[in-house]
């Protein structure tokens, strides 16, 4: 197996510069992008980190590594006036309905969209 990626997506940087997996995540920053400048969104993150915590206790894999999620972007949508969390999705990894729920149930608060 070469070192690509398992997907065979390809290593793309938007027009700010930054670097993505795939062409589709990069196309989606550019158009992110222009929504902030257009002022209809606020607060852009670039892949923003959200660690699991039940009752108090921080989620650990065996090898002591906490349990998160990687979201690709995360932003205000100034029309809908909530906090967006957004991940560009082609083909989904086979841990990604069990992270997907996890988040949902843990982040009340915040809209998980898949794009």
């Amino acid at each position: 197996m070469s070192g690509g990626n398992k997907y065979s997506a390809k290593r793309t940087t938007c027009r700010t510069g930054h670097a993505y997996a795939s062409k589709r995540e990069a196309r989606r920053c550019d158009e992110l992008h222009l929504l902030l400048r257009a002022g209809e969104i606020e607060r852009l993150e670039v892949e923003p980190q959200f660690w699991f915590e039940i009752n108090g206790t921080v989620l650990k894999h065996d090898n002591g590594r906490r349990v998160g999620y990687k979201a690709d972007f995360a932003y205000t949508d100034r029309r809908e006036a909530l906090r967006v969390v957004e991940d560009t999705k082609g083909m989904a990894a086979r841990d990604w309905p069990l992270r997907k729920a996890l988040f949902r149930a843990l982040f009340p608060d915040l809209l998980l969209r898949e794009v």
